[in-house]
């Protein structure tokens, strides 16, 4: 089971001890919001010890050296490099039993945080890493999904170009790309009237809310970007 640590303040060490006791952890927010986490930190053992989830791989999506997604399975016999670029989608944890666990990244860095009977891993990102349900009913599970339902209808605009699209994608900004979204699915589930919908009503209060504590903390821009804007063909892409 995971608990947030009350300080982000952790040193390497600390990472550490914390690995040593739960086979994975989720690390607060730096600031705002209150959906999501700012770090997943996931031990990966090469014997289970029984006591709680034990993780035996890590499914992810990394940016390879021709600078595309692919996705990867790492595992105690399959390690990354020390620091990996995380692209936008979805994770999962899956153990000896198979029984899997979710999560949506706007994308961040995977650090090797140590190797010697498995593997402690370190995914961080400036933008919420949402946990997924069974369910898919939570304001998390909303998000992610109307995300990529979003993405997946600007990927059709690049027809047969898939790598090009794919290349936009793993070169942008987690932080652009968590405002792009939360912009998007504001203005989409208010003009479509999800926002009134009961299944969603408390999801869009909640993507208000992070609007807010964007906005109080002086991050959310006068031009906040769109899934369109970074993703549409011939837009440019990141800089």
């Amino acid at each position: 089971m995971s608990e947030e640590l009350k300080s982000t303040e952790l040193d390497e060490r600390a990472l550490r001890e914390i690995g040593e006791k739960w086979g994975y952890y989720s690390l607060p927010r730096p600031h705002g919001g209150e959906l999501g986490y700012g770090g997943l930190l996931v031990s990966i053992r090469e014997e289970p010890t029984g006591e709680h989830f034990d993780p035996q791989r890590l499914h992810i999506c990394l940016r390879n050296q021709h600078g595309l997604p692919q996705q990867r399975t790492l595992s105690s016999l399959s390690r990354p490099e020390p620091v990996e670029h995380v692209c936008p989608g979805k994770l999962s944890l899956s153990d000896r039993l198979d029984k899997r666990i979710d999560f949506f990244s706007f994308g961040g860095s995977l650090e090797l945080l140590a190797e010697q009977k498995g593997l402690l891993l370190l995914l961080r990102s400036p933008a919420p890493i949402l946990e997924l349900t069974e369910q898919r009913q939570t304001a998390s599970d909303h998000w992610a999904a109307d995300t990529e339902a979003l993405m997946s209808q600007v990927r059709a605009r690049w027809e047969r170009d898939d790598e090009g699209f794919d290349r936009r994608l793993a070169a942008l900004d987690p932080f652009q790309l968590y405002l792009a979204s939360l912009n998007s699915l504001l203005v989409y589930w208010h003009e479509t009237g999800r926002a009134m919908e009961e299944t969603h009503h408390r999801s869009y209060e909640l993507l208000l809310l992070e609007k807010k504590e964007l906005l109080s903390g002086g991050l959310w821009p006068a031009d906040p970007p769109t899934i369109e804007g970074l993703l549409a063909p011939g837009q440019g892409g990141p800089e």
